[in-house]
């Protein structure tokens, strides 16, 4: 299509602050299962207390908060994007082969990311004085082995993050170029975890989850890759846990020692595969990209990313200081 200033300036205004607000409501949202939470469980007639059961329990807890916190904040945001128009392409078959390959890649290059945001957290650490454990909100999350939090992490998380980013947001952005929305949408996507760790690694990921995306025209296949990703990831944490409270120290240390290879495989094999296949990814990018424009630099210079960056920009000092 034709590309004009204006029209990328509207259109990326839109995507950046449909993703403002899912920002922004999510603040709105803790407000409200605070108020919902203090009001349910101050009840004693029959039907608080199951509602209230809800609110404690380990197999709901963190899933009605999610839905609350999360939840609410998608329905805006979900509205102002059916503002935009989408790209609607035939779906296309992902091989099982090409499945692999692409949570390996994932793997790698998130693992890899992971240790240099873990670097760049120590260091910034030695300035600030804060625990570099804190600056990263999943080594909590790794610790809560709750049913609930089990499903929201390797299940609707994916899910409602997938459908947002490489669902509604890249639908729209791929008018303007597969490339443009896949760095676009991964861009977003890191930036919306609020801190330095998980942006790098998510940014990353993200690249791969989109050109996967475009690759086949559905998020089928990046909702399987990202519940994989993430439940790898849980069950590693799980793993050490039950080292641990089986074998003590000695068996928790064969255990790391272990993870630790099986990490370094996997990022030799994804860094092999970025090396095989990378630039063969990156050419189909671009050639669905269009011809080069000069105005595709106001995918990123409009109020819309401007305002989204500055709510995450937040976020980030939000965790450092």
């Amino acid at each position: 299509m034709e590309l004009s200033r204006r029209k990328v300036i509207i259109t990326f205004t839109i995507l950046g602050l449909s993703a403002s607000i899912l920002m922004g409501f999510s603040h709105l949202g803790g407000t409200i299962y605070e108020s919902v939470y203090k009001f349910i469980t101050s009840q004693e007639a029959g039907g608080y207390r199951w509602l209230s059961w809800l609110f404690q329990s380990p197999w709901t807890d963190v899933l009605v908060q999610y839905v609350l916190v999360l939840g609410i904040a998608h329905i805006p945001a979900y509205l102002i994007l059916c503002l935009l128009p989408k790209e609607s392409l035939p779906l296309r078959k992902l091989s099982a082969e090409d499945f692999m390959i692409c949570i390996v890649a994932s793997l790698g290059v998130g693992y890899l990311l992971n240790f240099a945001g873990i670097f760049i957290n120590g260091y910034i650490a030695r300035f600030t004085g804060k625990d570099p454990m804190t600056m990263n909100p999943v080594v909590e999350m790794a610790m809560d082995f709750t049913p609930a939090m089990l499903i929201y992490a390797c299940i609707l998380g994916p899910i409602m993050e997938e459908v947002m980013f490489r669902g509604f947001l890249l639908k729209r952005a791929r008018l303007f170029g597969d490339r443009t929305a896949v760095i676009y949408t991964a861009v977003m996507f890191g930036l919306m975890h609020g801190n330095i760790s998980q942006c790098l690694y998510a940014t990353a990921i993200g690249l791969v989850f989109g050109y996967v995306a475009v690759k086949t025209n559905s998020i089928r296949y990046t909702i399987l890759l990202h519940i994989s990703v993430n439940s790898f990831s849980t069950l590693v944490a799980l793993g050490e846990s039950i080292a641990y409270g089986v074998g003590g120290e000695i068996l928790s240390m064969l255990y790391l020692i272990g993870l630790l290879l099986t990490i370094v495989f996997i990022v030799v094999c994804a860094l092999v595969i970025l090396i095989r296949y990378g630039k063969y990814w990156y050419l189909q990018l671009t050639y669905h990209n269009g011809p080069p424009s000069e105005h595709k630099i106001f995918v990123y210079l409009n109020p819309g990313f401007a305002i989204y960056a500055v709510i995450c920009a937040i976020e980030f000092l939000s965790y450092i200081f």
